[in-house]
């Protein structure tokens, strides 16, 4: 029975608290639908309701806050190895003609660079590229998922057109309980045999 009550109206909406529904039924009331368009029902009427929600994805900011890190540039891995086995090999190679004269100055040298493309592979791979993602959202101001009314409180407005032809009083109405914070059950309409 409370079924066929649902489809009889044109419009139902369902709100977080109470003052939100009577911020809603005020400007209604003010826009000229009567007491006998506009109802309110206890939250306890919209059980497993098909909802839509209005305005920004709540769930879409979770993809703003991911972070990644790229990996390492094989470029700049080939880049630091040059250099350091440039700067290492030319330091043994001063090193074992001005200040150890006893070993060869090539087999210093070779070494040196050597040990520097290791050491500039190393560095290379160990340097991560830049953090992406963390666009500037700040946690702490994300708001909480909104929460389900009390089953008691009377949170659910439904309106009951006159002319339910009449698209732009019917989209009117529609706005005002959307601005006023209510989701719109999609399963409702009345069906017009004509």
């Amino acid at each position: 029975m409370q079924q066929q009550q649902e489809m009889d109206y044109d419009l139902l909406a369902v709100f977080n608290n109470q003052s939100d529904a009577d911020n809603a039924e005020t400007k209604l009331h003010k826009e000229n639908y009567g007491d006998d368009e506009v109802y309110r029902l206890a939250a306890s009427a919209v059980v497993d309701g098909q909802f839509r929600e209005h305005g920004p994805d709540r769930d879409r900011s979770s993809v703003f806050l991911q972070t990644t890190r790229q990996g390492p540039n094989p470029a700049t891995i080939i880049l630091l190895a040059i250099v350091f086995g440039l700067i290492l090999g030319g330091v043994m190679f001063g090193v074992a003609d001005f200040a150890i004269q006893s070993h060869p100055i090539l087999l210093a040298t070779l070494a040196g660079v050597v040990v520097g493309i290791i050491l500039g592979v190393i560095v290379g791979l160990l340097r991560r590229g830049p953090v992406r993602g963390a666009i500037g959202q700040d946690l702490s101001k994300v708001t909480a998922p909104a929460k389900t009314p009390e089953q008691e409180a009377r949170t659910v407005i439904a309106i009951r057109l006159h002319d339910p032809e009449n698209i732009s009083r019917k989209s009117k109405a529609r706005a005002i309980l959307i601005n006023n914070k209510g989701k719109i059950e999609r399963s409702v309409g009345r069906e017009n045999y004509s």
